[in-house]
């Protein structure tokens, strides 16, 4: 990047990361990017609204290294216009040397926004976690998506598939860096209480919004036969979250008599998320669509062992069957019950894939995202492209 390029006061080179609305897990990568390039760079997080619809973020947090913008601090993101958002991040971002986009590239505003700053000369990066075998693909579809991307000048994906993706749509020839679906191992290691539950004390815990991607009714089947199979001696099953499946699902729990087994436990903060995943047994993820799945981040900042679905994003990078927890068919039913059976089974091999789970922690690390901004930056940032490196090279390690 060229860094004589500074901002409106003549001072640092300003870089944006742009969003819809922080969620806790956007401040760290950001936080972690400004204490990073400290001294070399501005870093801003700029938010397009104080709410969405689709998630209900906690309340920003204290900050101490970047700084933080709302556009349209008192409405919901989802209500505001394509060509009004795109006015504000046209004025917002005019003078940033650099901008990386969390909010979704094929938005009509986003892709404006993205020919604008290239007619100027002016960087904007991509930011995705979507990868090829989320949904049915459609090549005329995906083949206007590939002229959507020509804008952009890199990309900060989540993992191997996710990069595959963008070279599927043709992006193979700029810049496609690992880090963006991190967070601060840190941050989440200090919200959880002190202490260690009893080994039979930990519950199987799934942790999400309670939606049909999330394949919740074959996850409580599978767990169905789980229990079947281990008698009085079962786990329980904990669901941390809420949506507008929760009242058909907890029917569903009451008609395969599991009502003394599956705990409702609603919507938690991120102090509350952490509380419930430190007296886990394993997180349980196996949705039929999932990008990524932050809650594998902080499930291995825990240690703890995750069983998760084919389809789930991280697992690329942050779960091996049978060393640091389980993959699964989403649609099997019976996967899911053995990969409880064997995780409950003996806690000195429980203990085993706890530690193994801890040691991904560097992959899930927010500071995986200050090093592809660092190496955007700054091209000859060794360490920064030794580490980029060592992500891709740890992923395809089994």
């Amino acid at each position: 990047m060229d860094s004589a390029v500074t901002d409106e006061m003549g001072g640092l080179p300003t870089i944006a990361i742009l969003h819809t609305h922080f969620a806790p897990y956007h401040i760290d990568r950001i936080e972690a990017a400004a204490e990073r390039l400290h001294g070399r760079a501005r870093v801003i997080g700029v938010e397009c609204a104080g709410a969405e619809r689709t998630y209900d973020w906690e309340a920003k947090r204290a900050t101490s290294h970047a700084e933080y913008r709302t556009l349209f601090p008192d409405r919901v993101y989802d209500d505001i216009g394509r060509l009004e958002r795109l006015t504000a991040y046209a004025g917002a971002l005019r003078h940033c040397a650099l901008v990386l986009s969390g909010i979704p590239w094929s938005e009509p505003d986003i892709v404006a926004l993205s020919w604008r700053r290239r007619a100027k000369g002016r960087q904007i990066v991509a930011m995705t976690c979507s990868k090829f075998d989320d949904k049915p693909r459609n090549l005329m579809r995906e083949q206007v998506k590939a002229r959507l991307l020509a804008g952009f000048s890199a990309a900060l994906v989540a993992g191997p598939r996710q990069r595959d993706y963008l070279r599927f749509l043709g992006f193979d020839d700029k810049a496609i860096l690992p880090g963006y679906n991190t967070l601060s191992m840190d941050r989440i290691r200090g919200l959880a209480p002190s202490g260690s539950p009893a080994w039979n004390d930990r519950a199987f815990t799934y942790v999400g919004r309670l939606v049909p991607k999330k394949n919740l009714a074959t996850l409580i089947e599978g767990y169905r036969r789980y229990v079947a199979q281990t008698g009085d001696g079962a786990r329980r099953l904990v669901m941390v979250g809420d949506g507008p499946q929760r009242m058909e699902l907890e029917q569903f729990v009451r008609d395969q008599g599991l009502a003394g087994h599956v705990e409702f436990a609603g919507q938690r903060d991120s102090a509350g998320v952490a509380a419930q995943l430190s007296r886990a047994l394993a997180l349980c993820l196996v949705s039929t669509e999932e990008q990524w799945g932050n809650v594998v981040n902080e499930a291995v900042a825990l240690g703890i062992p995750a069983i998760v679905s084919t389809n789930v994003g991280a697992r690329d990078a942050l779960v091996r069957g049978g060393a640091t927890g389980h993959v699964v068919e989403a649609s099997s039913p019976g996967s899911i019950a053995r990969a409880m059976v064997a995780t409950a089974s003996d806690e000195t091999a429980w203990n085993a894939l706890s530690a193994a789970s801890g040691e991904r922690a560097w992959l899930a690390d927010c500071d995986r995202f200050a090093d592809a901004v660092e190496l955007l930056f700054d091209p000859l940032a060794g360490q920064a492209a030794a580490n980029v490196e060592q992500f891709w090279d740890l992923c395809e390690q089994e």
